[in-house]
């Protein structure tokens, strides 16, 4: 194979999940399931489908995307838009092959549309991913309620048959609203996830999107991931996986994100940019800055990657 799927040292545990190198697909790519076997096929450890709701969504009205080429980024305010749970279900029962890898994302505004997802997705995928955090999807806010969400996870935890994760928002540099995002992995930590995502894209207001607001992602988000997880990994202190997810570009942003205390990352707008080889890029350049270092599993990646 020439994705780099087969380095051994590239084999990840993942919330109990093994998979073939920690480099992930972020939802939002492939909202309906249809393509996942081929994206895997790229050279992606796993990818996350969806975001799955249980009705069709239209989304937010157009223009919802505006790509920031010199910035490498993207604005979106997409708003789950998305042909509904049925057929996200048949196309994952043809894809049973890849069941293994697949991760899929769920969203509702209420409790009984959330379990409903969880209950009929869970035997085709190896883990599900709560996202209780777009920026760009009224109604999800509830669930930053501390109360709500700890009987959100605790309903959803008792169900389960696979790890679940909690995709939670970025937070702000200022001390009280950063204090608000670490109540909110707190208490999915201690409602029984089996980890989480940091972080979703970053609210953003602009006259170019339709609905004057939306999330931004890219490049300019690493320096503020890389911060992001240090603090949840200092919460969790390896109890809890963490997929790392913003702004991931390069090998060596996958191993600072990894020797920060992530298990895997996920990408998805530098696949926009740099081309469906960059997943195996990345996984053949972490394996030569590991044997660089003389590690050989991704999970003793530690300090600054070598310079090659």
């Amino acid at each position: 194979m020439t994705n780099g799927v087969n380095r051994s040292e590239l084999e990840t545990d993942l919330a109990g999940i093994t998979l073939p190198t920690p480099i992930g697909m972020a939802a939002g790519f492939d909202k309906d399931c249809k393509i996942l076997g081929s994206i895997l096929k790229l050279g992606f450890g796993f990818v996350t489908g969806g975001t799955v709701t249980i009705a069709s969504r239209p989304g937010n009205p157009k223009p919802r995307m505006i790509r920031l080429p010199d910035m490498k980024a993207v604005m979106n305010s997409m708003g789950f838009p998305g042909q509904g749970l049925e057929p996200a279900l048949r196309r994952l029962g043809k894809a049973q092959k890849y069941k293994d890898r697949v991760l899929i994302s769920i969203a509702g505004t209420i409790e009984d549309e959330i379990f409903e997802c969880l209950r009929r997705t869970q035997t085709h995928v190896a883990g599900i991913e709560l996202n209780i955090s777009s920026p760009n999807t009224t109604g999800l806010r509830i669930f930053h309620e501390p109360a709500r969400l700890r009987g959100l996870i605790e309903g959803l935890v008792a169900e389960k048959r696979v790890p679940l994760f909690v995709k939670i928002p970025p937070w702000p540099r200022d001390e009280e609203n950063r204090r608000e995002i670490h109540k909110l992995a707190e208490t999915a930590v201690d409602a029984g996830v089996d980890g989480l995502v940091v972080a979703n894209t970053h609210p953003v207001e602009s006259s170019r999107l339709k609905v004057g607001r939306g999330g931004l992602s890219g490049a300019p988000l690493f320096e503020h991931t890389e911060l992001m997880i240090a603090d949840v990994q200092a919460l969790v202190r390896g109890h809890t996986s963490i997929i790392a997810c913003g702004g991931v570009t390069t090998a060596e942003h996958a191993w600072q994100l990894l020797a920060k205390g992530a298990s895997a990352v996920q990408l998805y707008t530098s696949f926009i940019y740099e081309g469906p080889g960059l997943p195996a890029r990345i996984n053949k350049r972490l394996a030569k800055l590991m044997c660089a270092a003389g590690i050989d599993n991704v999970s003793d990646i530690t300090g600054d990657p070598p310079t090659l």
